[in-house]
């Protein structure tokens, strides 16, 4: 069994970082370096031990069980530290839940199967029965969307194809999770569109809200690690491996354990 050591990013450990890959004299396996974000919970955060964890911590500890011919290493740091990581060849590959892109899959290489997925929802008031598709949104009060983030571009979008049913899509601060929620028990806003599975049920649970949402997704977007392009033979490794652990239930169970749910039992519907 492989030993994964998982590092916090500081700046000792910047200094002992060797960039790029290295050859274990002792194992002869290759040992690549990760990263992932240090603070996207679920997906990776420290927790109140100081421990690096998260659905994807996990889903790399799992392929690092898996893969053939590889060690891998894992460094926790923020999302533009992973990106220039990436592109400087100090990291083989970076999670944090990306999509594929064209402009992405021009620049970096994408294992052929998705390890997670963006569940997009409408959240709305639970006796509220007159909201279940964007169709719905036009005339109600859609809680404000960062500019140009991923949901004001779907909400774009949904306007461009829908001359005749405009969605009056508000710009400014979401704010965090609890303060979208609990704008709609209040009915400052009617509609919140916004991923499921970063923890909502469980907030709304312990606020006690009556929020729900939609009867089905708007969209489900599955989500990548992302490798440098010099790392088509770790890619392939990583194929076999991804594909094993969706075989024998791994990644479903992770999903059960930080999601509250099986995202792999969605039907991806943007890809």
């Amino acid at each position: 069994m492989k030993t994964l050591k998982t590092l916090l990013v500081s700046a000792t450990a910047l200094l002992l970082v060797a960039c790029g890959n290295s050859e274990s004299a002792d194992s002869g396996e290759q040992t690549v370096t990760v990263a992932v974000e240090n603070a996207s919970e679920p997906l990776s955060f420290t927790d109140e031990n100081n421990e690096l964890t998260g659905y994807e911590v996990d889903v790399i500890n799992a392929i690092d069980e898996a893969i053939e011919g590889y060690n891998i290493n894992i460094e926790s740091v923020d999302a533009e530290a992973a990106q220039v990581g990436l592109e400087t060849g100090q990291y083989a590959f970076i999670g944090g839940g990306l999509y594929k892109t064209a402009e992405r899959e021009e620049m970096y290489l994408f294992p052929e199967e998705y390890t997670g997925a963006s569940v997009i929802e409408i959240f709305k008031r639970a006796d509220d029965d007159s909201i279940q598709l964007l169709d719905d949104l036009p005339g109600k009060t859609v809680h404000p969307v960062t500019p140009n983030g991923g949901i004001f571009n779907l909400l774009t979008a949904y306007n461009e194809e829908h001359p005749d049913n405009q969605i009056d899509i508000q710009l400014g601060e979401s704010g965090n999770f609890s303060e979208r929620f609990q704008a709609i028990d209040s009915g400052q806003s009617d509609a919140v569109v916004m991923p499921s599975n970063l923890g909502a049920e469980e907030i709304i649970s312990e606020l006690g809200l009556n929020v729900n949402t939609a009867d089905e997704p708007v969209q489900v977007n599955p989500t990548y690690f992302m490798l440098s392009k010099d790392q088509e033979d770790l890619k392939v490794a990583m194929d076999e491996a991804i594909a094993q652990l969706k075989e024998d239930g791994t990644l479903q169970e992770f999903s059960e354990k930080w999601y509250g749910d099986n995202i792999f039992d969605y039907e991806v519907t943007n890809d």
